[in-house]
C-alpha cells in the first residue's frame, strides 16, 4: 500500500474514533448520534435569521445579533471539543495496535491532526452554514457574497478559536502534569470548562444586549471575554452604523485587532504543546501505573473511616462509595452535572445583575444541585454491570435508599451551605450566619427528601426508557418548584429573623414535614420491598406482537 493510501486509512480511522464514544451515542450507534447532533445544530441559525429579517435590526441591535451568532459558534464548538477531550490524543488501544505497525510517529500525528481538522470542519459548517446562507436577509443589502463571506469568516474564526484554545489547554495539561495528578486536574478542567460554556450560553443574550452600554462606558469587561473581540472585528470589517457612527462604536472597533491576535496565540500554544504532549502521552499511556505501596493517603483513609462510622451499615457504605466513584469516572454523568452547574451559575449571574435579592442565590443553587443529581442518578452508567447489585440485593432495601440521600446531603448540600456561610463571614454577625446556615440546610434537606421520595433504586444501575417522561409536564413542575423554592423561601428567610417565635415554628414545621416524608417512604418501601433495575417502559408505546 502506498504512503498516501496508508495516511488516508489512518485519517479515517482516527476520524471514526471521534464518534466511538458512549457520551455521544448512548445506544452504541455513532452514526445516529452524529446525525442527531448535526440536526440540532443546523436549524437555529436559519430560524433566527428569518425571524430577525422581519424587524431589520440596525445599529446596536445589529451588533447584538452578530454577537449572539459569534457566541453560538464559540460555545457549540467548545462543547464538542469538551466531549472529545479524551479523544484528542490516541488512547491505549490505538497505541498498542498502531504502535506495532511500521508507521512513523510523525505520520500518526499528522493523521490525527487531519482527522481533527475534518471533524472540526464538519461541525463548524453545521453550526454556521444556515446562518451564513440566510444572514444577508437580515442586513437587507444587495452585496450577498460580501455580507455572507464576512459573516462566515468571523463566526467560523470564533468557533475555531474556541477549539484551538481548548485543545491548547489540553496540551498544556498533558505537558505539565504527570500521573494521578494529571488525571485529577484533567477531569476537573474538563468539567469546569463545560460548566463555563453552558453558563455563557445562557448569559450571551444578556451580554449581547449590554454591548452598547459597555462600549459607552468603555468597560474593562469588554477585554475579558473573547466574544466581544470578535464582535469588534466584525464591526471593524463591516460597520453597523455607517457614516453617523457614535463615539462608542470606536470602542468596539478598537477590540477588533484582539481577535486575530488571540487566534494566533491559541494556534501557537496548540502547536507548541500538542506535539510534545502527543509524544509524552504516547509514552505514559503504555506504561502501567505504579501501585502505591502505602495504599491510599492518610487523609483519604481518615475521611473514609469517618464516613463508614457515620453510615454504620455495610450496604450503605457500599452504595455511598459507589455513587462517588461513578461520578468521578463516568464522562457523561460529569458533563451532565456540569451542564446543570453552568445553568445554575447563569441563573445566579442574571439574578445578581438584575438587582434581585441575594437571599435567592443559595436557594437557587440548592435547587439546581439537588434536582441535577436526581436527574443524573436516573441515567445508567454501565447497565450490564448492575448484576453486582442484583445478586447481592438484601432486604429491606431501606439501606440502599438511605445511602443515596445521605450522599446528596454530605457531598452536595453540606458543602454548599458551608460555602455560602463562608461568603457571609466578615459581612454579617455570627448569629445571622448561623440562622441562614440552618435555614438553607433545613430547606435543602426537605427538598432532597421530597425529590427522592419515590427513588427506589441504586443510582446509575436502572435502565431508562427515553420516551417515558412527559417533558412538558416535568418542565412546568420544575419551573413551579424553582420559583416557589427560590422566591417564596427567600422571602420567608428575610421575614423570620425579625420574629423569633415564627422562626421556631418554622423549624418545628420542618421537623414535622421530615417525619411525614419518612412515614410515606416507609410505606412505599413496605409495599415494594425490591430495588428497581428496569424501567417499566412507556405505556403509550404499542407492541404489535409480530413474530417470525
Amino acid at each position: 500500500m502506498s504512503w498516501t493510501g496508508t495516511f488516508r486509512d489512518l485519517v479515517w480511522h482516527f476520524f471514526g474514533r471521534f464518534f466511538d464514544k458512549e457520551s455521544l451515542s448512548p445506544q452504541g450507534e455513532p452514526a445516529a448520534g452524529l446525525f442527531q447532533t448535526l440536526g440540532m445544530l443546523i436549524p437555529p441559525g436559519a430560524f433566527v435569521c428569518l425571524l430577525m429579517s422581519i424587524f431589520h435590526p440596525l445599529g446596536w441591535d445589529l451588533v447584538t445579533l452578530r454577537f449572539l451568532f459569534i457566541c453560538f459558534s464559540m460555545i457549540a464548538i467548545g462543547v464538542v471539543m469538551v466531549f472529545e477531550w479524551d479523544a484528542l490524543f490516541p488512547d491505549k488501544r490505538d497505541y498498542l495496535i498502531l504502535g506495532s505497525l511500521p508507521l512513523r510517529f510523525f505520520t500518526l500525528f499528522l493523521a490525527k491532526m487531519a482527522a481533527l481538522g475534518l471533524f472540526l470542519g464538519i461541525f463548524l459548517g453545521a453550526v454556521n452554514a444556515s446562518g451564513i446562507l440566510f444572514w444577508p436577509a437580515v442586513e437587507r443589502q444587495h452585496e450577498f457574497f460580501s455580507i455572507a463571506g464576512t459573516h462566515m469568516m468571523v463566526t467560523c474564526a470564533a468557533g475555531l478559536f474556541s477549539a484551538l484554545a481548548i485543545g491548547a489547554l489540553r496540551g498544556i495539561l498533558v505537558t505539565v502534569f504527570r500521573g494521578a495528578l494529571y488525571r485529577r486536574i484533567s477531569v476537573l478542567m474538563q468539567t469546569v470548562v463545560m460548566a463555563l460554556l453552558i453558563m455563557f450560553l445562557f448569559l450571551s443574550p444578556m451580554m449581547g444586549s449590554a454591548v452598547g452600554r459597555l462600549c459607552r462606558a468603555n468597560s474593562p469587561y469588554l477585554r475579558w471575554f473573547p466574544g466581544f473581540w470578535f464582535a469588534g472585528w466584525y464591526e471593524q470589517i463591516r460597520p453597523s452604523f455607517g457614516a453617523h457612527a457614535p463615539a462608542s462604536d470606536s470602542v468596539l472597533r478598537s477590540l477588533g485587532p484582539m481577535a486575530p491576535r488571540a487566534m494566533w496565540i491559541a494556534l501557537g500554544l496548540f502547536v507548541l504543546t500538542f506535539l510534545p504532549g502527543y509524544r509524552s502521552h504516547a509514552r505514559r499511556v503504555l506504561e502501567a501505573p505504579e501501585p502505591n505501596p502505602r495504599g491510599p493517603g492518610r487523609i483519604r483513609l481518615a475521611i473514609d473511616s469517618v464516613i463508614n462510622r457515620l453510615l454504620g451499615d455495610p450496604v450503605e457504605c457500599a452504595v455511598f462509595h459507589f455513587i462517588g466513584q461513578t461520578i468521578m469516572r463516568s464522562l457523561k454523568h460529569r458533563l451532565f452535572l456540569a451542564t446543570y452547574g453552568g445553568f445554575g451559575a447563569a441563573i445566579v449571574a442574571m439574578t445578581v445583575a438584575s438587582g434581585g435579592s441575594s437571599r435567592r442565590v443559595p436557594l437557587m443553587l440548592s435547587f439546581v444541585l439537588v434536582s441535577g443529581l436526581r436527574a443524573a442518578f436516573n441515567f445508567p452508567s454501565d447497565l450490564a454491570a448492575n448484576w453486582a447489585f442484583r445478586v447481592s440485593e438484601t432486604t429491606p432495601v431501606t439501606a440502599y435508599v438511605r445511602a443515596t440521600r445521605k450522599w446528596v446531603m454530605l457531598y452536595a448540600i453540606l458543602p454548599l451551605c458551608l460555602l455560602m456561610a463562608g461568603f457571609e463571614a466578615g459581612r454579617s454577625p455570627w448569629n445571622a450566619i448561623a440562622f441562614h446556615f440552618a435555614f438553607l440546610l433545613s430547606s435543602s434537606i426537605v427538598l432532597t427528601e421530597a425529590l427522592f421520595l419515590g427513588f427506589q433504586r441504586v443510582p446509575f444501575t436502572c435502565s431508562r426508557f427515553p420516551g417515558k417522561v412527559n417533558m412538558v409536564f416535568l418542565s412546568v413542575l420544575y419551573l413551579f418548584g424553582f420559583i416557589f423554592y427560590s422566591d417564596w423561601m427567600a422571602s420567608l428567610e428575610d421575614f423570620l429573623p425579625g420574629w423569633p417565635v415564627f422562626a421556631v415554628l418554622y423549624f418545628l414545621a420542618v421537623g414535622g414535614v421530615l417525619v411525614a416524608l419518612a412515614r410515606t417512604r416507609s410505606e412505599i418501601v413496605s409495599t415494594e420491598d425490591t430495588l428497581e433495575f428496569e424501567d417499566d417502559g412507556n405505556p403509550e408505546v404499542c407492541i404489535l406482537g409480530i413474530t417470525e
